[in-house]
């Protein structure tokens, strides 16, 4: 496959350029010089054949042969003097006659005499070439000599002004994909300069973009690893049921109680992996998804929802002054529902208390303390870090739980830049705290 035949550099181009620009400028300036010169030997030309005819047409000048003009003295159709060059007759004033092949510029003025005689004094007439011919040489030499020069000046000056580009070139191709350090910015050119932090602007973009997609993959490997180390023994207690369903005959109660069996197995499975599918979204959060909200609205709409689905649970809220945040607010949700869902079903609450208020100073940044009071069973305080892990689950279990729960709200938490503290709560079971740094 033959390779693409190369374009002339930006040095070459404007070598080139300054080459033809400077040979636009010689040849402008020659041909003005051209018709400046040849228009002022013109003007002394005719300065000369006035001057040689005044003088010859004063008295007592009579026409000398051999001073490099021609004269004839003529009244009316007879000449009275003449050079060996008879000028043909003629008006008074400028003329140009051409004798025997040869051109005259000539001066026709009345002669100081009483006859009326009339003297016709020429001098030969050269041609434009003959005049133009050794200064357009001189030309010539110059503009060859400019236009090198112009040339080498355009190649010397185009390389120092492309050297920041080479420079960005040489960088650019060294960057890899495990180049993680923004590449440094050249210097020079405004253009290699802007050149330069568009390409930083765009290698920030696919680093980050290639974060975003390292974070999915490593979550995707995290949650197929943690999917099939908490799946296997529940899908392997579903198979045995099943095998037994399939090769014996049971009574009725022996097959109602594996039913029952396969149905709470299928309840965790399926609530495992909804946690492990809302942990791998929590991880793939960007920044730019952060919005301003309203936070005592969200846990009213959580506490209205809480009692359609829990009408024997009574969710109370503490404050109705509106107090905005900025973060993920499906995060926020999720870590409160998680909350409110761990107190109902692990610490058997019939009353929970929900509250927002702001915590800190301007100095140390504003936090948002977000606290879920219930009356439940409570938790040992040995036993509050550990079910804030995957997977870990507390002194009394529930049939169907994850042991994701607490890991949810602690990884919203993180994400929020805040903590997940468990304590003991006034209503008499547990608190759990969650801080959000706005």
């Amino acid at each position: 496959m033959t390779r693409p035949q190369r374009s002339l550099s930006v040095r070459a181009r404007v070598a080139w350029a300054a080459g033809l620009a400077a040979a636009l400028v010689v040849l402008v300036g020659a041909g003005a010089s051209a018709v400046t010169w040849v228009n002022n030997e013109y003007q002394q030309r005719d300065r000369r054949v006035d001057a040689v005819a005044q003088a010859l047409a004063s008295a007592g000048n009579p026409i000398s042969r051999g001073q490099g003009y021609v004269a004839t003295l003529r009244s009316g159709d007879t000449v009275l003097e003449s050079t060996p060059v008879t000028l043909p007759p003629a008006p008074a004033g400028l003329t140009t006659e051409v004798v025997r092949g040869v051109t005259y510029r000539v001066r026709t003025v009345p002669a100081d005499r009483t006859d009326g005689a009339l003297l016709s004094v020429g001098v030969r007439d050269n041609p434009t070439s003959a005049l133009v011919g050794p200064p357009a040489r001189r030309f010539a030499l110059a503009g060859a000599a400019a236009v090198a020069l112009a040339a080498v000046l355009g190649w010397v000056f185009a390389g120092r002004a492309v050297r920041p580009l080479r420079q960005l070139i040489a960088q650019t191709r060294t960057l890899t994909s495990n180049t993680y350090p923004t590449p440094p910015r050249v210097r020079g050119a405004a253009e290699a300069e802007e050149l330069s932090d568009a390409i930083t602007d765009m290698w920030a973009r696919m680093t980050a973009a290639q974060d975003r997609t390292r974070i999915a993959l490593d979550s995707a490997r995290g949650f197929a690893a943690a999917a099939a180390h908490e799946l296997r023994t529940p899908l392997t207690a579903m198979r045995t049921d099943l095998d037994m369903l399939r090769t014996h005959q049971l009574p009725q109660r022996d097959l109602d109680e594996i039913v029952g069996d396969l149905i709470r197995t299928q309840r965790r499975v399926e609530s495992t992996v909804t946690a492990l599918g809302q942990l791998a979204a929590g991880e793939l959060m960007r920044p730019e998804d952060r919005i301003s909200f309203d936070v005592t609205e969200l846990l009213d709409r959580v506490a209205r929802e809480c009692a359609r689905t829990d009408p024997n649970v009574r969710v109370t809220i503490r404050g109705d002054e509106p107090i905005y945040v900025t973060g993920w607010p499906d995060g926020i949700r999720l870590a409160v529902d998680n909350l409110i869902r761990n107190a109902i079903t692990h610490g058997r609450a019939t009353e929970i208390e929900l509250s927002a208020a702001p915590s800190g100073s301007v100095e140390h940044g504003h936090l948002l303390e977000l606290r879920v009071d219930d009356n439940g069973v409570g938790l040992p305080v040995s036993e509050r870090q550990r079910v804030l892990r995957r997977f870990e689950r507390g002194p009394h279990p529930q049939v169907g739980g994850s042991g994701l729960g607490l890991a949810l709200v602690a990884q919203q938490a993180s994400l929020h830049g805040g903590t997940i503290t468990l304590s003991g709560s006034a209503l008499g079971g547990l608190r759990a705290l969650l801080t959000i740094t706005p």
